[in-house]
Order: C-alpha cells, then sequence, then structure tokens
C-alpha cells in the first residue's frame, strides 16, 4: 500500500519557514524564491487540509494544528538527515559548512584555511559568518566555532583557546608617539574599542592593577577585526583578544608594547552535532584545528 506522503519540497518548505518565522528567511537558506516557499506550504496545507501557518507583522506564526506537525516532522527530518549521514561518513569526500564570527573568519581562520584545503583537496568548505546564535537541527552547518564563558552543552564539545588579552599598537604609532613600558603609559593615550565588548579597557586596566582609570576609548567599532586594522595603521591603542590579532602580531604589523595579558575566563569551543560529528571530514577538520590551536593556551 502506498504511503500517504506531501511532497518533501513542501515538507522543507514548511519546516524551514517554521523554524525562521519568515519565508525570507526560509528562502534564503533553500535557496529558492519567497513566492515558491510560499507555494510549497500553500500545497502542503492543501494536501492536509489544515491551515499551518497565519500571517502576523512580525512575520509567520504557527497555527495549533502547525504547531503539532512540526513537532513530529521535525524529528523524523533529523532521523532521514542522520541516516543520510551515517552512510556517508566512511568518507572525506563532501562539503563542510562552518559557522564562526565574522572577525574571527576574516582575522583568524582564513589566513590558515589554505592549508587545511591544501591537504584535504577532495573536501569543499563554506563559511557562514552570521551573528545569530545557530540552531544545529533542520540546518546545514557541520560545526560551530562558538565563544563562551562555559562549555556549551553539546553532543561533541572541545575547547580550543582560552581567551586572553592584551594592548596592541603598530610600531610607527610607537616611533610618532613614545614608549609604552607600562599600564600607567597609556593613561591619556588614544584607545580603541569594540562595540561588543564596551568595557574591556575598564576590566584589563583593573586586573592590572590600575584603579578608576577612567579610560574611555576615543575611537570605537563594531567589530573586532576593523579596531585590530586602525590600531595597525597607527590610529591607536587596541585590545587583541587571542586569537584575533595573531596574524597581525606575526607580520609585525601590531606588537605588544609590554608584558599585559589578562586572562578573561572565555574560551573558543569547537562543537558538532551528533549527525555530523561522525563523518570523516568533520574529525579530518577537528584535527586539523587542534592542531592549529597547540600553543594557543587552552586548558
Amino acid at each position: 500500500m502506498a504511503r500517504r506522503l506531501p511532497p518533501f519540497a513542501a515538507l522543507r518548505a514548511f519546516e524551514a519557514a517554521a523554524r525562521a518565522g519568515s519565508l525570507a528567511d526560509a528562502a534564503e537558506e533553500l535557496l529558492i524564491s519567497s513566492s515558491a516557499v510560499s507555494h510549497q506550504i500553500k500545497s502542503l496545507e492543501t494536501f492536509v487540509s489544515a491551515r499551518l501557518f497565519v500571517r502576523e507583522q512580525t512575520g509567520l506564526k504557527l497555527t495549533e494544528i502547525g504547531e503539532k506537525y512540526l513537532e513530529g516532522l521535525g524529528d523524523a527530518l533529523d532521523r532521514i538527515e542522520a541516516s543520510t549521514l551515517s552512510v556517508m561518513q566512511n568518507t572525506k569526500n563532501g562539503g563542510l559548512t562552518i559557522h564562526l564570527f565574522q572577525s574571527l573568519a576574516q582575522m583568524w581562520l582564513i589566513p590558515h584555511l589554505d592549508d587545511f584545503l591544501s591537504a584535504n583537496p577532495e573536501i569543499s568548505v563554506k563559511l557562514i559568518t552570521k551573528p545569530d546564535d545557530i540552531e544545529f537541527s533542520g540546518s546545514s552547518i557541520d560545526i560551530d566555532i562558538r565563544y563562551g564563558m562555559t562549555a556549551p552543552e553539546e553532543h561533541t564539545c572541545e575547547k580550543l583557546i582560552d581567551e586572553v588579552i592584551a594592548p596592541v599598537v603598530s610600531p610607527d604609532y610607537l616611533r610618532h608617539n613614545g614608549p609604552i613600558e607600562t599600564p600607567e603609559d597609556l593613561l591619556g593615550r588614544r584607545l580603541i574599542g569594540c562595540d561588543y565588548v564596551p568595557h574591556e579597557w575598564d576590566f584589563w586596566f583593573e586586573k592590572m592593577g590600575v584603579q578608576d582609570s577612567n579610560q574611555t576609548p576615543k575611537l570605537m567599532f563594531d567589530s573586532r577585526s576593523h579596531a585590530l586594522l586602525a590600531a595597525s595603521e597607527g590610529m591607536g591603542v587596541a585590545m587583541n583578544r587571542r586569537p584575533y590579532g595573531d596574524i597581525l602580531l606575526k607580520r609585525g604589523s601590531l606588537i605588544t608594547p609590554f608584558a599585559g595579558e589578562v586572562r578573561t575566563g572565555g574560551a573558543y569551543y569547537f562543537i558538532a552535532p551528533k549527525r555530523s560529528a561522525g563523518l570523516a571530514r568533520v574529525k579530518h577538520f577537528r584535527a586539523w584545528l587542534l592542531s592549529l590551536c597547540t600553543g594557543l593556551g587552552a586548558e
């Protein structure tokens, strides 16, 4: 007896739209148009003879029937995906989709990535740098390189790097503005800050024993990469949060003027969901990443 199943494309469109709460976001994930997503959802509603969504100003909202349908459908799609990946897990061939911060990709991973690609030519890599928190279920993401103050509770989680912060400056800045040899020498200097951690200089000064420094950055950016690049151009003193500035330090574009490293308690972690953790290509990338991070102080 034939199964009474709707078209798989309609199921995928419904599940993606339910997770995203938006036709546009679902369309971006599925690489089709918003109208195509809407058409697939309507065909599914016709098939099940029920309304699955209501439209609101803030986006799509599941009906009560839609919520019940999604609960069972999500589990079923996860099992289909896990079964498919289990068949593929013994081969390195295929692609890796990796999520991480945009600045972390730009300043750290991308400068090193050619080494991995050259050693593993059969593996393709896609980087996703959207700032949103990601959910593995229903997504194509195989690996998340995630920052946290505590270890995330995921199927596969391994610490890569303990975060350490320290002031960095360009050699040209020191030549034109005089030496910086102690934390007190930074008082009154043009400090560069980052919106994501607006009080990092206060935190650092306090840890270095400089109380009530009241040093407000004179130049602020909304990304770590821009702050470090501005420092490399001699525009002031930025805070490096390892590993963001490692490449610029290695190239000599930035230097650490004195021993002023402070641990923040945060760290970067390698995260993989159960469905992809056993894939050969994920294991190869994990091993390469751990090798890359050797010596960076993960405890």
